[in-house]
C-alpha cells in the first residue's frame, strides 16, 4: 500500500474517531421509569462541544488554559460513576414535585465508596446513602446507582421507583423518550399530557457564547383558556411584567399552600388581588433610586454639654407603578381599605403593605387601580407586545451593591447577564413560550469551560 493510500486511511480513521468521540451518542432505554411524567435530557456531548468551540473562539481565555493538569487526591464524580452521553433526570407521576431521579452506573466501587465519604454521604443499615445538606438519597442495585433528590421521609416514593427500574423492569416507552432525545438541544424536557395539556410538550433549551434560548409550545385542554392583551412598556426600565387574568381553571392549578406563600410575600391576600373579573396586570419597576436620609443624634461632652450630630444615610428604594384593570377592581380597593392596608393622608391613600418605600393607592377610574411609589416619575412606553404574559428584566441595571447580597456563585452568573426576556403568546390554538437570556457584550464566555 502506497503512502497516499495510508494517508487516506489514516485520515478516515481520524475522522471516524473524531465523529464517535464528539458526535456519536447513545442512551439507555432502561434509565427512566414507566411512571415518569417529566423527563429532562441533558446532551453532554453537545454541551461539551459548544463550550469547547466557545473557548476556541475566545482568545482572551486561552491564557487560562493549563497544559499540565493539576493532580488531586480528591475523588471526583467522574471517578465514581460513568458519565453517559445523555444525563436523564425524571419525575414520577403522583409524587411530590420536589422529588427527582437519575440513574447512573458505578465505574469503580472503591472510588465510589471513598467518594461517598468525601461528599458527606452517610451510609445506613440498608446500604443506602443520604446527604442531608443537599437532600440527596442514593440507592445501590448491583452496579447501578439511583440518585434521588429526596429525603429519608420520601423512602416509600423512592422504593416505588426503584421497583419499577430493577424488579418490575417497566420503563418509559422508547417512542416517548425519543421525543426528548431527538429534540437536538443542549437540554430538552419531555412533559406528558396532563390536566392542562392535550398532548406531550417538548421544551428546548440551547445556548451559545452570547445567549440562552428556551422555546416550547403546547395545546391547552378545553376550559383552560388564555387571553392576550397588547401591553405597552418602556424598554429601558429595570423590570417590566404584564399578564392577563387567568381563568378559574388555570388559577386553581396553584395549590393553597403556594397561594399562602404568594400572600405572605405580597403582604395581601392573593385571592383578593387576582379576581376573576380583572382583565390584566402591569408592573413597571423603572429603577432603584438612592435617597439621602438624614438623622439627628445627640451626644454629650465632658462638661455635659449637648452636641448635635447629623448622620446622612443613603437609602435605596424601588421606583415603580403597579396597575390592576378589570370590570370591578374597586373590590380590591375596598379589601385594602377594610383590612387596614391603606392610610388616608393629605397626599392620598398610603399603601401600607410595602413599608420600605412610600407608595399610594389610587382609583384611576372605574376600571383601573394604581399602586405607585412616591418617587415614580413615569416613563415613556416605546415597546409593545401582544401576550398572555411577558417579562423584560435588565439585570445590568441592578445596583452592584444589591448584587452583593446574592450567593457568590449566583452573583458571578448574574454579573455576566445583561437581560432576561420571557413571553407567553398564542398562535394557531397553541400557547407559545419563548425565553432569551442575553449576556453582556464583552469577551467573557457565557459559561466557563
Amino acid at each position: 500500500m502506497n503512502k497516499k493510500k495510508w494517508g487516506l486511511l489514516l485520515l478516515a480513521a481520524l475522522f471516524i474517531f473524531g465523529y464517535i468521540k464528539l458526535f456519536y451518542k447513545t442512551y439507555s432505554e432502561k434509565a427512566v421509569a414507566q411512571s415518569a411524567d417529566c423527563v429532562v435530557a441533558i446532551d453532554v456531548k453537545r454541551i461539551t462541544n459548544t463550550l469547547i468551540w466557545g473557548f476556541i473562539t475566545t482568545p482572551s481565555q486561552w491564557k487560562k488554559l493549563s497544559l499540565s493538569p493539576k493532580k488531586s487526591k480528591k475523588i471526583s464524580w467522574d471517578d465514581m460513576v460513568e458519565l453517559p452521553n445523555y444525563i436523564l433526570a425524571f419525575h414520577a407521576h403522583n409524587q411530590p414535585a420536589s422529588i427527582w431521579y437519575s440513574l447512573f452506573t458505578i465505574k469503580d466501587k472503591t472510588d465510589f465508596e471513598k467518594g461517598m465519604s468525601q461528599f458527606g454521604f452517610e451510609k445506613n443499615a440498608e446500604g443506602t446513602y443520604l446527604q442531608k445538606a443537599n437532600g440527596l438519597y442514593l440507592s445501590i442495585y448491583n452496579d447501578k446507582v439511583l440518585l434521588a433528590k429526596a429525603t429519608e421521609q420520601d423512602k416509600n416514593y423512592i422504593d416505588a421507583v426503584a421497583a419499577e427500574l430493577f424488579t418490575k423492569k417497566t420503563f418509559i416507552a422508547r417512542s416517548e423518550l425519543n421525543k426528548a432525545i431527538k429534540a437536538s438541544s443542549h437540554v430538552s424536557v419531555y412533559l406528558a399530557p396532563n390536566t392542562l395539556m392535550q398532548k406531550e410538550v417538548i421544551i428546548k433549551a440551547n445556548f451559545d457564547k452570547q445567549k440562552i434560548e428556551i422555546n416550547a409550545g403546547f395545546t391547552p385542554r378545553s376550559g383552560y383558556d388564555f387571553t392576550e392583551y397588547n401591553f405597552k412598556y418602556p424598554s429601558g426600565s429595570l423590570c417590566t411584567i404584564g399578564f392577563t387574568q387567568p381563568v378559574p381553571a388555570v388559577y386553581n392549578l396553584i395549590d393553597t399552600a403556594y397561594r399562602k406563600k404568594i400572600s405572605a410575600a405580597l403582604n395581601i391576600a392573593a385571592d383578593s388581588l387576582f379576581k376573576k373579573d380583572n382583565k390584566w396586570y402591569w408592573l413597571n419597576l423603572a429603577e432603584i433610586k438612592t435617597r439621602a436620609d438624614s438623622a439627628v443624634t445627640y451626644t454629650y461632652d465632658d462638661e455635659f454639654n449637648k452636641i448635635e450630630t447629623t448622620t446622612v444615610n443613603n437609602i435605596q428604594e424601588p421606583s415603580f407603578s403597579f396597575v390592576v384593570t378589570g370590570n370591578n377592581p374597586n373590590s380590591f380597593y375596598d379589601y385594602l381599605l377594610h383590612n387596614n392596608k391603606l392610610e388616608t393622608t393629605a397626599k392620598g391613600a398610603l399603601f401600607l403593605p410595602m413599608p420600605f418605600v412610600k407608595s399610594y393607592c389610587t382609583k384611576t377610574n372605574d376600571n383601573q387601580i394604581d399602586i405607585t411609589a412616591a418617587n415614580y416619575k413615569g416613563t415613556t412606553t416605546n415597546q409593545s407586545i401582544h401576550a398572555i404574559f411577558f417579562l423584560n428584566l435588565l439585570l445590568d441595571k441592578i445596583p452592584a451593591n444589591l448584587k452583593n447580597y446574592l450567593p457568590d456563585n449566583m452573583k458571578d452568573v448574574v454579573s455576566n447577564i445583561k437581560s432576561l426576556n420571557v413571553s407567553v403568546t398564542k398562535s394557531k390554538g397553541q400557547v407559545i413560550l419563548n425565553c432569551i437570556v442575553q449576556k453582556l457584550q464583552d469577551d467573557l464566555p457565557l459559561f466557563n469551560f
